[in-house]
């Protein structure tokens, strides 16, 4: 009597594949979430460190740019850049209103605003006379980063009315 010939299960053979296969797709998106998660926290701090830094900036190159007679310092949050054109007296003032770094210029009387322009979001804003011709300006963001420059003016006389 002749034995039957043995059924082999080809698709047995090919589970392990399969399943190498499905094991390393699934590694694949758990890497690939994983950097998708990281990325974004890098670009959520890089754009927070930018906002911080460019209010920082402006004010300190406005500062710099200006040809200031006189740097007023009313209270530890205001800056006002007082500057004389054509025998009139202007002013420049940064502070902090409702959440936004703002500029204010125009004659050197009380609301006589010309441009009112918001620089960036921030909640923290102070200037301080370090010397006589050192003022540090401090911006701090809303995830409560502070970022402190000194801006040098030794053309501005100080004036600080504490």
């Amino acid at each position: 009597m002749a034995k039957a010939p043995i059924k082999t299960h080809a698709a047995l053979y090919r589970i392990p594949t399969l399943m190498l296969v499905c094991l390393f797709a699934i590694c694949t998106l758990l890497a690939a979430a994983y950097g998708l998660n990281i990325y974004h926290k890098i670009q959520k701090g890089t754009e927070l460190n930018f906002t911080g830094r460019t209010g920082l900036a402006y004010v300190a190159t406005k500062m710099r740019q200006s040809q200031a007679v006189a740097v007023e310092i009313p209270n530890p949050f205001t800056l006002v850049l007082v500057e004389d054109v054509d025998g009139q007296s202007y002013a420049t003032s940064i502070f902090l209103k409702d959440g936004v770094l703002r500029e204010y210029f125009g004659s050197h009387t009380p609301d006589s605003a010309v441009f009112n322009t918001p620089i960036t979001a921030a909640s923290e804003f102070s200037v301080a006379f370090l010397t006589e011709d050192l003022i540090e300006i401090t911006v701090g963001d809303h995830e409560g980063n502070l970022y402190q420059m000194s801006v040098y003016m030794p053309q501005a006389m100080q004036e600080a009315n504490l």
